[in-house]
């Protein structure tokens, strides 16, 4: 799991101690994607959910989220 993210991650508050991160740029092997993380309280962190196709490059998913408003 890669994430292209020039600043820090915003969280918000699933409950029980489960913090789940704005949509990212992030990759794969399959190529680079809108998705999210979560983060547990011991900072243990997973891939969340993908929320776009695959693109090919970090660039085009970073348009994508911005033309989405999801900044």
């Amino acid at each position: 799991m890669k994430i292209w993210k020039p600043e820090e991650i915003k969280w918000r508050d699933e409950g029980n101690d489960t913090f789940v991160s704005e949509p990212l740029v992030m990759a794969s092997n399959a190529g680079w994607y809108i998705g999210e993380i979560y983060k547990e309280s011991d900072g243990f962190v997973m891939p969340y959910d993908r929320l776009s196709d695959y693109h090919s490059t970090p660039e085009e998913v970073a348009q994508l989220i911005e033309e989405l408003g999801w900044n």
